[in-house]
Order: structure tokens, then C-alpha cells, then sequence
């Protein structure tokens, strides 16, 4: 009897840690990237790419190591600061200031693309930026580059159509 009491006391403990834990990784996936922008205001994120991903982005084609990647997409979730628009308004979300390693001397390495709907009105939008990087031209570039951080500015502006 004692045993079966044990038991499920452990299988509820269990339940309520993994219940616990997807909770507050859940909580850190919709918060950290949300976005309010006001009407004809822009709102400029700098993104510091290491801190957004897991891995180590590397160039397509190259040997890859288990913690490698080859791109990595992060979203931000776009919100309006009102709710009581009457149409549309034209999105923008433009990124400036790629840097690799605080300097923008390989910066052109660095691919980012952005998938934005283009408008919003009373409802949130998902903005997805991609980040891929290509293959160094020679060793020096290479070691130049290697372990730095890739950082960069993402400006979303709302303004009527």
C-alpha cells in the first residue's frame, strides 16, 4: 500500500514539474519578443543574434559540429498601441547596423532576411527575421569572424497607407 502511495505521489510530482517547466519556457517565448509601436512612431530592437538562438551559426555547405546551424529565424510579434483603427496601416521592418564582432568590416557576410506581412491594423502581426551567414573567402576573414557575436538593429514603423 505504501509502495503504490509512493508511486503515485512520484508520478505526480513529475507531472506537476514538467507542467511547471513548459510553463515558464512558454512564457519566456511570448514575452521576450513583442513588439508596441505607435502610429507614425518607429520602435528600433537591437538583437544580439547569440542571445535569440541556440547554436553556432555557420555558412551552408561547411562540416557542421552538433551545435551548429545553418540559419535561425527569430520572431517578433508586432502589437499596435491602439485597437480601434478603421483600416490598415503599411508595416515596416527594415534592418540596419549588422555588426560581427562590434566591427562592420565582415558585416556582408551576414544574410538577414525579413518576412513581414506589410500591414496591421487592431490585431497582433508576426514579423520573422532570418539570419544566415556566408562562407568566408579566406583564412583571414575567417578569423576575424569565428565566435563573434552578430548583432543588428531591427526598426518597425506603422504608418497609414
Amino acid at each position: 500500500m505504501i509502495r503504490k502511495i509512493g508511486v503515485l505521489v512520484l508520478f505526480l510530482v513529475l507531472i506537476g514539474g514538467s507542467a511547471g517547466a513548459f510553463a515558464w519556457w512558454d512564457s519566456l517565448e511570448t514575452t521576450e519578443n513583442n513588439v508596441t509601436i505607435g502610429v507614425g512612431e518607429g520602435v528600433t530592437i537591437s538583437v544580439d543574434f547569440d542571445t535569440q538562438t541556440d547554436g553556432n551559426l555557420v555558412p551552408d555547405g561547411v562540416i557542421m559540429k552538433t551545435e551548429d546551424i545553418t540559419s535561425s529565424a527569430i520572431t517578433f510579434n508586432v502589437i499596435l498601441d491602439r485597437t480601434d483603427l478603421e483600416e490598415e496601416l503599411d508595416l515596416l521592418a527594415e534592418v540596419n547596423n549588422i555588426e560581427i564582432g562590434e566591427s562592420v568590416t565582415y558585416a556582408s557576410l551576414v544574410n538577414v532576411s525579413v518576412d513581414n506581412p506589410g500591414t496591421i491594423q487592431n490585431d497582433s502581426v508576426v514579423v520573422t527575421v532570418t539570419v544566415t551567414l556566408d562562407e568566408p573567402e579566406d583564412q583571414t576573414e575567417y578569423d576575424a569572424i569565428k565566435n563573434s557575436d552578430i548583432t543588428f538593429d531591427v526598426t518597425f514603423t506603422a504608418s497609414q497607407q
